[in-house]
């Protein structure tokens, strides 16, 4: 087998890419087919084979006997960035939760504070994968549960897809429950603390919770797909079963479906005909016996014309358009930050990024409101600290 043609740069690639986009999305929209005929590409090449060799020798495309087939790599890289794949990826998760692992056992172990940086923003990178990876995944999951149930014809196959997708479910949550573990690693985010670093962490742990909400109601819809399943199996059978004996002969005999049916009225559950007919307006105000029956109608009815005037001028006050501005704290996105590290309660307070100027009162007032309202989430310690005029209890996540 003679070896690839590399591309020598991205520039060289994405000009060969646009050179043949429309063969490449031919293709691509074909990539489910096993008969792409060279025929076919030559249309989109101006029946230039040596621009189909190009392709060929730079690991592009790929000859399968007689036929042409986009590479692999190409197809899994359209397919993520159109979002139209189908296949669920739990081992791309698992292989990050291996990496994100490593390089918190790298920076923990490391002493020059230049690698220290390097591991620590691989870190970051890794948790951005995860939660981005994990909630593609649940996507996808609700997807193919929805196409195996509606589009596979066999009854047989089609639960054992659902079974398949929810043991996929259950890895994806145990992938969810297994960094959710790697982020209570204390010691990590206290050496690593930094806004970027909280921000990611709040971040993936939200993404976390969407994701738990929406495995929740995909179990919910595999289990009630499968009990619809079973129960449309085996009906199947039964009908089955009965088309069997009615070719025989032998239905009325053996089965009681004739005494079932005369039992039966289907016309008694049929809906009641309902025939809506509009009037025109023309003839309800030109016709005096269409409005004396309405006239009456109305009486009977209760209703009355009420006599309608013009409406007084609208106060130009309501129409003035006034904006009020306050100044807040999202206090629970402040309590996820405060979690996601080691500092004690008013440290973290102090330093947190509020993106404008606040006193030390504004600070003091905030921490009183944190320690009311999470009192049980709380683990007051013994030990005091004093910052200008205030003393202040250290307080830590417990």
């Amino acid at each position: 087998m003679d070896s690839l043609s590399q591309f020598r740069s991205i520039d060289e690639l994405i000009r060969a890419l646009d050179r043949e986009k429309k063969l490449l999305e031919d293709m691509f929209e074909r990539r489910k087919s096993l008969s792409y005929r060279e025929n076919y590409a030559l249309v989109f090449t101006d029946f230039k084979r040596e621009r189909i060799r190009f392709l060929i020798e730079h690991g592009v495309i790929h000859e399968n006997g007689d036929f042409l087939e986009l590479e692999d790599v190409y197809v899994q890289f359209f397919e993520e960035v159109l979002d139209v794949n189908e296949e669920i990826s739990v081992a791309s998760v698992k292989e990050a939760i291996g990496a994100l692992r490593e390089n918190i056992g790298y920076f923990l172990a490391e002493t020059n504070a230049g690698r220290r940086l390097k591991y620590q923003s691989n870190v970051k990178k890794i948790l951005r994968r995860i939660g981005l990876r994990t909630l593609k995944n649940v996507v996808d999951l609700k997807r193919n549960v929805d196409t195996a149930y509606k589009q596979e014809p066999s009854f047989t196959i089609k639960k054992q897809k659902l079974q398949n997708l929810d043991r996929k479910r259950e890895a994806i949550k145990s992938l969810i429950r297994e960094t959710e573990a790697l982020l209570g690693d204390r010691l990590f985010f206290t050496l690593a603390d930094d806004p970027s670093m909280q921000r990611i962490s709040m971040d993936v742990r939200g993404d976390f919770t969407e994701a738990d909400h929406n495995l929740l109601e995909i179990e919910r819809q595999i289990i009630s797909y499968i009990n619809q399943t079973e129960r449309q199996s085996e009906l199947l059978k039964k009908l089955q079963r009965l088309k069997y004996l009615k070719d025989q002969l032998t239905w009325r005999e053996d089965t009681n479906v004739g005494e079932l049916l005369r039992q039966r009225n289907p016309v008694l559950f049929e809906p009641r005909p309902w025939n809506r007919i509009l009037l025109s307006l023309g003839r309800l105000s030109s016709d005096e016996a269409a409005q004396a029956i309405v006239r009456r109608v109305a009486a009977r009815s209760g209703l009355r014309r009420s006599a309608r005037g013009e409406a007084p001028e609208i106060d130009p006050e309501f129409l003035t358009v006034t904006t009020e501005e306050t100044d807040a704290v999202d206090t629970a996105s402040l309590w996820n930050g405060f979690r996601a590290q080691g500092s004690d309660l008013f440290t973290f307070i102090r330093n947190y990024d509020y993106r404008r100027e606040r006193t030390i009162e504004d600070h003091v007032v905030l921490f009183c409101q944190m320690a009311a309202l999470y009192a049980d989430s709380l683990r007051f310690s013994e030990r005091r600290a004093t910052i200008g005029n205030y003393e202040y209890e250290l307080i830590y996540a417990s």
